[in-house]
């Protein structure tokens, strides 16, 4: 317990904090946290758990979650008689160093490649040579499954999403998050290249648009951004609603009349939650939602590892709900005691 001091100077000390508290560094919601829980507790007269900083939980490895696809081997014989065909190119550029160590989106236009052309070039040879017209069948069918599963390596293991799925660089604001809308689109963008049907794969992956998708998705980081956001929330908010129901109730409101330490209780609340801090939330629900038909579509993907699925649903799924939940009892808990206290929880201008 501090030693107390007149309301009326704490009132006037209130203030300082207010100018001091542009010369920290910090996200605009850690700066809220940290302003909202110093001035709840300066009013009380009381110790409150400090906000902390938090990180995301590890995503998997690359070596765990990679896919290692077999490659479709064609004899030398086989290899000349496609001399008339554009695959003999992409069939000789795969087994060069730089065909070797291609990232998984340069893979995954690279087979979006061979299946059209295998298609193409079973098309030319059908009535010359049956005998190869059939084995370039075989193997475009074959090259459309593992198309699935190359497209799950530029998920899982391409460094634009590994950042973006577990790599923020800030926190949420309630505006001008960079680029996040446009992420947005650029991650539904991702499942488009992918045929409705996996024996279906016709065009080839346009190259230089899968390359600016994944800037936008690189530079956004909106996924992390958004869970590490809601998280914050949770674990700060979770740490008052344990706290704060004892203080609050001691608060004196004689017969519904709030006391002037209610009022500036009050005035904390609005300023820091109802200003600052909610707006964020909104934010959060905003993106979440956007995003929650592109999480449940991959969780159901088998393509994907479990353990990958299990992150996904782990952060878009059960910490959402952690949010929501304490969002909900850290609003209901301020309902009571301005009910109580016959207090809009708006200030007077």
């Amino acid at each position: 317990m501090r030693t107390c001091c007149p309301l009326s100077i704490r009132l006037f000390l209130l203030a300082i904090p207010l100018v001091l508290s542009g010369c920290f560094s910090g996200s605009q919601l850690e700066v809220s946290l940290d302003d909202y829980t110093s001035r709840l507790a300066y009013v009380l007269d009381t110790d409150l758990p400090q906000p902390q900083k938090h990180v995301l939980p590890p995503l998997a490895s690359t070596d765990t979650l990679i896919h290692h696809i077999a490659p479709v081997n064609i004899n030398l014989r086989e290899f000349h008689a496609l001399n008339g065909c554009e695959l003999n190119r992409l069939v000789a550029l795969r087994n060069t160093s730089l065909g070797k160590s291609q990232l998984p989106s340069q893979r995954l236009v690279y087979e979006s490649q061979v299946v059209a052309e295998l298609t193409s070039c079973k098309n030319s040879v059908a009535t010359s040579n049956p005998e190869l017209a059939n084995k370039l069948a075989q193997w475009a069918a074959l090259k459309a499954q593992d198309f699935t599963l190359t497209w799950a390596n530029v998920i899982q293991t391409s460094q634009e999403l590994r950042l973006a799925l577990n790599t923020p660089e800030n926190l949420l604001s309630a505006e001008n998050n960079k680029d996040a809308l446009a992420s947005i689109n650029s991650l539904y963008f991702l499942n488009t290249v992918l045929p409705p049907n996996t024996n279906d794969v016709r065009n080839p992956v346009d190259s230089k648009e899968l390359e600016t998708q994944l800037h936008i998705i690189r530079s956004a980081r909106l996924p992390a951004t958004l869970w590490l956001t809601q998280q914050t929330l949770y674990k700060s908010l979770s740490e008052l609603n344990l706290t704060l129901p004892a203080h609050l109730d001691a608060i004196s409101c004689p017969e519904g009349r709030a006391s002037e330490q209610a009022k500036i209780l009050r005035n904390v609340f609005y300023l820091f939650f109802i200003k600052e801090i909610q707006p964020i939330g909104s934010v959060v629900n905003q993106y979440h939602y956007k995003l929650a038909p592109l999480w449940d579509d991959w969780m159901e993907r088998e393509s994907l590892r479990a353990q990958f699925r299990t992150y996904i649903r782990q952060n878009s799924e059960e910490g959402f709900k952690h949010y929501q939940d304490a969002m909900t009892t850290h609003v209901e808990m301020w309902q009571q005691f301005l009910k109580r206290c016959s207090l809009s929880p708006v200030a007077p201008s």
